[in-house]
């Protein structure tokens, strides 16, 4: 009896010694995410695939999965016994509470054996990147007027007095605002239809985001009123295209994607991929500033590019950036300015489009 109980105590010990030696081999982990892109507060769904393809059972794995701060949860454990050759796919959300970039570095794999005493641990690079976008805002209820003659917020009005040309309707597809819907030819053909507009192909507008609020000092990130000008960007850029205005983007902001280039500049354009480039530029911004602000207002005016309209969107106004801005101002047809905070903003060129954030 006694060599039987020792021979089992040999056996299990063994088997033990053969999980933690052979229990990784042909184990493979990986991490899918449905999608790469996510609003503030928007579900997105996770899954975790776990594949065992060898003859011998995985008695004991333990999974932990770190998430960065800014997700509703820090990382997600769970356990499990995987037979020969068996795939395991379990599914869970998460929630991004921040504009930001996330990346999910690695997993880390715990493999134990059938007592339980001794583990071995394996780490599990993922690099998985997740771009939560800035806080979608109302242009409309978004900004206040600085003066009597500003009293409209539409970007059609921020390119000509009426840019807009009625070059017939259409049908309504769901995606067009409800002002648009042209009642009289709606009853007339029993559809919903809307007006087709057109804008001149020389009409364009460059959005200048500027992340700078103070000259460099050992003072606190203000995160509120950057955050703040980003999402009113967003906003100007979604009412662009939703006009269908030719819009373009710069920015002092760093470039993590170019060691060349200091900012962003593209050129205007339009279409639901021009859209989703420049957002997913904004969801992936920090706090770097690449150059002083007052530097890329000044490339902007010798730039003269092929755009009619200027839209400057900044958390505050600096004296440095006045005279640059005047005198971008004497370049273009029109210069909007957008600043979170009012300071500094009488102090501009009468012909220049002022607002402040409410």
């Amino acid at each position: 009896m006694v060599w039987i109980l020792i021979g089992l105590i040999g056996l299990t010990y063994l088997i033990n010694k053969w999980t933690l030696f052979y229990g990784f081999n042909d184990l493979f982990y990986r991490m899918e995410i449905e999608k790469s892109q996510a609003e503030i507060g928007e579900e997105i769904q996770i899954y975790s695939i776990v594949e065992n393809r060898k003859r011998m059972t995985v008695p004991f794995l333990k999974i932990n999965e770190r998430f960065p701060k800014g997700f509703n949860i820090w990382d997600n454990r769970y356990a499990l016994f995987i037979m020969p050759n068996q795939r395991v796919r379990r599914g869970y959300k998460i929630i991004g509470g921040k504009r930001g970039l996330y990346t999910i570095e690695y997993v880390y794999l715990e493999l134990g054996d059938f007592i339980g005493f001794k583990s071995k641990r394996q780490y599990m690079k993922v690099n998985k990147e997740i771009v939560i976008l800035p806080e979608k805002v109302d242009l409309y209820k978004s900004l206040e007027p600085i003066g009597a003659l500003n009293g409209n917020i539409s970007v059609r009005r921020w390119i000509l007095d009426d840019p807009l040309m009625t070059i017939g309707i259409r049908e309504y597809t769901g995606n067009e605002p409800e002002r648009f819907i042209h009642w009289p030819s709606s009853i007339k053909y029993n559809n919903l239809m809307v007006k087709n507009f057109d804008f001149t192909t020389d009409n364009s507008i460059i959005v200048v985001l500027n992340i700078e609020t103070m000259k460099p000092s050992w003072q606190p990130i203000e995160e509120d009123i950057i955050e703040r000008a980003i999402s009113l960007t967003r906003a100007v850029m979604e009412e662009c295209e939703n006009f269908k205005i030719p819009y373009g983007f710069a920015s002092n902001a760093h470039n993590s994607k170019s060691i060349h280039e200091r900012g962003y500049f593209y050129h205007p354009g339009l279409g639901q991929n021009h859209l989703s480039s420049f957002l997913e530029i904004l969801g992936r911004m920090d706090y770097k500033v690449d150059t002083f602000f007052e530097n890329t207002l000044r490339n902007m005016a010798k730039r003269q590019g092929h755009y009619t309209t200027v839209v400057i969107i900044t958390p505050r106004i600096l004296d440095t950036y006045i005279e640059p801005i005047n005198i971008l101002s004497q370049t273009v047809n029109r210069t909007v300015i957008i600043s979170v905070e009012p300071e500094h903003l009488d102090d501009f060129n009468d012909n220049i489009i002022k607002y402040r954030s409410r």
